[in-house]
C-alpha cells in the first residue's frame, strides 16, 4: 500500500480529556494540537503555540501596570485594573510588547506560532485614541489587529517561519472595515455565542445568523483563519448535550469558509467522562481528518466496540435526544441551565427504560459500568432541577456520587469540582 493523505485543515485539536491523556491515541488520529505532548516517536510537533491564548498578563503582566497606569484600558473616562485589557495604541506598551515576543522567541525557538491575544473578559480600552480608532474601523477588533500587526512586522524577517494568532472573540469578533491582517497574523475566530443543536448555517437564531456574517467577512481578510469550536455544556458537564448530528455539518461549513485550523473544545478537565465524551470526542478526531467521513458508520463502529450487546439501546438513546431537541424546536447553547424543554419528564422516563436495557444485555461487568457512567447525565438532570426529593433525591445522588467517582470524574462543570458540587447537593438534601 502506499497511500498519501492530505488533510484540509494545518491545526487539528480535539480539547477533550479522552484525547489529551493519551499521545499516541492523539496521533493514531492524526491529531497534531498543543496539548497532546506528541514525541519524536509520533513524528513530531507540527504547531507549536507560546503561549497558547488569553495572552495579555503575560505579554504585559499586571505589576507594569501598576508602575505604567497609562497601560490599563480606560472604561468609562478612567483607567481600571485588574483582570482587564491594556492599551494597546500606547507606543511604550507596544514596544514592551515587541521586546516581550522576541524573547519568548528566544526562550521557545520551538514556537511555530505566538499568541497575542485578548483576556478573557471584557473591559477594553476605550481611551480617545483607541475608541477613535474602532469607532473608525467599526469594531474593537482594530486596536488588536493594528497592535498584532504591529509585532507581526517587527519579527517577521527574523523569524520568517513564525506566526502571530489572536483571537476575534466576543466584543472583537466583528472584523475590522479597512484594516487587514499581515500575511504572518492568524486569526482565530471563536463560536462562542451560537446554538448547537442546529447546523450553524441552517439555523435561524440570530447568534448563529450574526456567526455566519463574521465567518463570511474574516475569510475575506485573514490570510489564515482557525476557529475555536464548542461542543459541550460548560456550565452541565454532565447535561444531555445534542450537538453529535451538527459535528459533521459545523466542520464542513467552517472549511467551505476557508478555516485552516480547528479547535474543538470539551469536556478538558483532569477526570473527563462528560456527557458522551469517549464517543463525541472520537466522532471530533475523525472529522478533523477527513471532513467528508460517513459519520453513522462512525457512530456505530465506536458503540459496538465500546458498549457491545448494549450498542444499539445506546443508539436508540441517542437518537432519541435529538429527535426530542427538534420535536420543542430548542436553540441550544454552551452555558444553558438544564431545565430547557427537551429535558422535560417523558424524556427522562424513557431514558431511564433505555438505560435499564442496555444494562440488562451488556457484555460483562466493564461495559455494563461504560452503560452507567451514560446514564449518570439523566440522573444529574432529576438531581440539578429537583424532579426527585427526600429519600428518593438523596439515593439517587449518592449513586450518582458512587458511578461518577468510581469513573475518575473530577469537575461537574468547567469551574467546579464534583466534591465541591457533592457537598452543597448533600446539604440540601439533608
Amino acid at each position: 500500500l502506499n497511500e498519501v493523505q492530505i488533510p484540509v485543515l494545518e491545526y487539528r485539536e480535539v480539547f477533550w480529556s479522552e484525547m489529551l491523556r493519551d499521545a499516541d491515541f492523539a496521533a493514531r488520529h492524526k491529531l497534531n494540537g498543543q496539548h497532546y505532548h506528541l514525541t519524536e516517536k509520533h513524528g513530531g510537533r507540527a504547531v507549536v503555540f507560546y503561549p497558547f491564548v488569553h495572552s495579555l498578563d503575560q505579554l504585559i503582566p499586571r505589576e507594569v501596570c501598576e508602575q505604567q497606569p497609562d497601560f490599563w484600558p480606560m472604561v468609562g473616562g478612567k483607567r481600571v485594573s485588574g483582570y482587564v485589557q491594556r492599551c494597546l495604541s500606547n507606543p511604550k506598551l507596544v514596544k514592551m510588547a515587541i521586546e516581550q515576543v522576541r524573547k519568548w522567541l528566544k526562550e521557545h525557538p520551538e514556537a511555530t506560532i505566538i499568541d497575542v491575544s485578548q483576556n478573557d473578559t471584557g473591559n477594553w480600552c476605550q481611551c480617545p485614541e483607541c475608541k477613535a480608532f474602532d469607532e473608525a474601523e467599526g469594531s474593537p477588533s482594530a486596536s488588536i489587529i493594528k497592535f498584532v500587526n504591529t509585532i507581526a512586522e517587527s519579527i517577521e524577517q527574523d523569524y520568517p517561519n513564525v506566526r502571530v494568532e489572536t483571537l476575534a472573540y466576543q466584543y472583537s469578533r466583528k472584523p475590522p472595515r479597512t484594516l487587514r491582517p499581515r500575511s504572518n497574523v492568524i486569526i482565530r475566530l471563536c463560536s462562542i455565542e451560537c446554538c448547537f443543536s442546529h447546523p450553524l448555517e441552517d439555523c435561524d437564531s440570530n447568534e448563529n445568523r450574526s456567526f455566519c456574517k463574521d465567518i463570511e467577512d474574516w475569510r475575506q481578510v485573514a490570510p489564515t483563519l482557525y476557529v475555536w469550536d464548542y461542543t459541550t455544556n460548560f456550565a452541565h458537564y454532565l447535561m444531555p448535550f445534542p450537538n453529535i448530528e451538527v459535528l459533521q455539518p459545523n466542520v464542513k461549513f467552517f472549511i467551505k469558509h476557508g478555516v485552516k485550523g480547528l479547535f474543538e473544545q470539551g469536556n478538558y478537565s483532569p477526570g473527563g467522562n462528560g456527557e458522551m465524551a469517549p464517543l463525541r470526542a472520537y466522532i471530533l478526531a475523525k472529522l478533523l481528518w477527513n471532513p467528508d467521513v460517513d459519520v453513522q458508520k462512525v457512530i456505530v463502529e465506536f458503540l459496538n466496540a465500546y458498549y457491545g450487546k448494549a450498542a444499539p439501546i445506546i443508539q436508540t438513546y441517542i437518537e432519541m435526544l435529538h429527535r426530542k431537541v427538534k420535536e420543542k424546536k430548542v436553540h441550544v447553547h454552551i452555558f444553558d441551565p438544564p431545565t430547557l424543554p427537551y429535558l422535560d419528564d417523558e424524556f427522562l422516563e424513557e431514558a431511564e427504560k433505555l438505560f435499564n436495557k442496555a444494562e440488562e444485555l451488556a457484555d460483562n461487568e466493564e461495559i455494563r459500568f461504560r452503560v452507567q457512567v451514560a446514564r449518570l447525565p439523566i440522573w444529574y438532570v432529576k438531581i440539578a432541577t429537583k424532579r426527585v426529593s427526600g429519600e428518593e433525591r438523596l439515593k439517587l445522588l449518592h449513586s450518582f456520587l458512587d458511578i461518577a467517582r468510581k469513573a475518575g470524574i473530577t469537575h461537574i462543570n468547567e469551574w467546579m469540582k464534583l466534591d465541591e458540587w457533592a457537598k452543597l447537593e448533600l446539604s440540601n438534601s439533608s
